[in-house]
This record gives structure tokens, sequence and C-alpha cells, in this order.
């Protein structure tokens, strides 16, 4: 292959015209005369000088190789490296929330199962104590006596007697909470009936009496006992 040499040099070593290289490319004629003299063309043509350049030289007996300029470029990582680090970062994030809900969750159930524990063991200290049993529901409904109505309203009322204090335990079923407190006369534990409960009470010898849907109930002998998970709806069978 013979030594590159200048556009113009190769057409008239090959006796040509600019003329006959417009026709024998079909190019426009002052885009062949501007490569003859080494010049740019026009920016509408700029992108295709190259190409231009390769065919005439071609047509002459000129072969060219042009190196990639992509080779010759160097690849920018940067936007594509903080694309994967906000990836990762986003990723590590959301790993984390997922295990402190995790955590928070089974720590909140583990709380709940260990205080459930401890407030069982509390009234069994207490019951023992003070010698107390655990009645058993059926016999806690057989020592009620059913009295007058004493007021229309839809609740439930513990009332404690004089200088008595009974200690409770409220499970709403509906909600899944937990309360806790203590009965005393000037101080009576009112339930709204709308929900659903289960009730521990520490002494049932302290209790005074009981109001439910405004009918008035009393204990029919003294139990020196406590009550557990006793559901408030078992009072309807008295009515």
């Amino acid at each position: 292959m013979d030594k590159l040499i200048s556009i113009k040099e190769a057409r008239i070593k090959k006796g040509l015209s600019i003329n006959d290289l417009s026709k024998a490319l079909k190019l426009d004629l002052e885009i062949i005369r501007l490569l003859d003299d080494n010049l740019k063309l026009p920016k509408k043509y700029r992108a295709y000088q190259s190409t231009y350049i390769k065919s005439i030289y071609r047509y002459l007996g000129y072969e060219i190789k042009y190196k990639s300029s992509i080779i010759d470029t160097p690849i920018d990582y940067t936007k594509l490296s903080i694309t994967y680090f906000l990836f990762l970062l986003i990723f590590i994030i959301l790993i984390l929330l997922s295990l402190n809900i995790y955590n928070k969750f089974n720590n909140q159930i583990l709380f709940n199962e260990i205080e459930k524990d401890q407030i069982y063991n509390d009234v069994l200290n207490i019951s023992n104590q003070y010698d107390l049993y655990e009645l058993s529901h059926d016999d806690f409904i057989n020592n009620l006596v059913v009295l007058n109505r004493a007021n229309y309203s839809q609740n439930l009322s513990i009332f404690a007697k004089p200088n008595k204090t009974i200690f409770y335990k409220i499970q709403n079923n509906i909600k899944n909470t937990l309360q806790f407190g203590e009965i005393i006369k000037s101080n009576e534990l009112i339930l709204d009936l709308d929900n659903d409960f289960f009730i521990d009470l520490s002494n049932i010898n302290n209790i005074d009496k009981i109001i439910y849907r405004g009918i008035e109930i009393k204990l029919n002998e003294k139990l020196n006992s406590y009550l557990f998970n006793f559901d408030i709806k078992d009072l309807e069978t008295l009515l």
C-alpha cells in the first residue's frame, strides 16, 4: 500500500481533476474542492468529513485506517459508581428498617408475655399471703344474687367495701390491651359493655356490689378467693 499523501497529491498523481472526482463519487464539487485544499467542510457536512475523505482516498487507490476514538476516550465511571453507591445505600437502609421493625415487634410480644407471667406471679404471691384460692367461674356465678334494678346504664360497675381494696387486671380482647388498677370505696370500676373483656380480681370478698346493665348483684357468701380471666359476658346468665 502506498504511503499516505494529501488528497490533492493523490488526485494529481492519478491525473484526475476535482470535477472528475465529483462526478465519480457523486459528491458536491465544493466538498471535493474543500477537502482537496485540506479545509473543513461547512457545519452541516462536518459530521461526514472523515467518511468523504476515506471514500476519496479509496477511489484514488489508498486505504485509510482510522484509529477508533472510542478506545482513545477514557471511560468515565463516576456516574455509574454513584448510581451503584446509592442503590447499595438504599438497600442497606431498607434492611436496617426491616430489622428494626422485626425486633420491635418481637420485643413487644416478649414484653407482653413476661408482663403477664409477672402479674400472674404477683397475684399468686398476694393470694398466698392472705390464704386466697382461685375461684372457678361457675362457682363465682353460683354465688351471685340478683337484686333490684339500680339504674338503666349499659355498663359494668364493681364497688369495693369500705376500707377494702381490690386489685384488677382487665384484658380488652378487641383492642388487645391490658389495664391495671385498684378498686376502693371512692373509686369504683366502670366498664363499657360494648367491648369484650376478661377480668382478674385479687379478692372477691372485698366486693361490696356489682351493677351489671343497671341490675344490682351481691355476693351470697364470703369468698376468700381470687378470680382469673373471667368473661364479663357470663353475667348475662343471671339476667
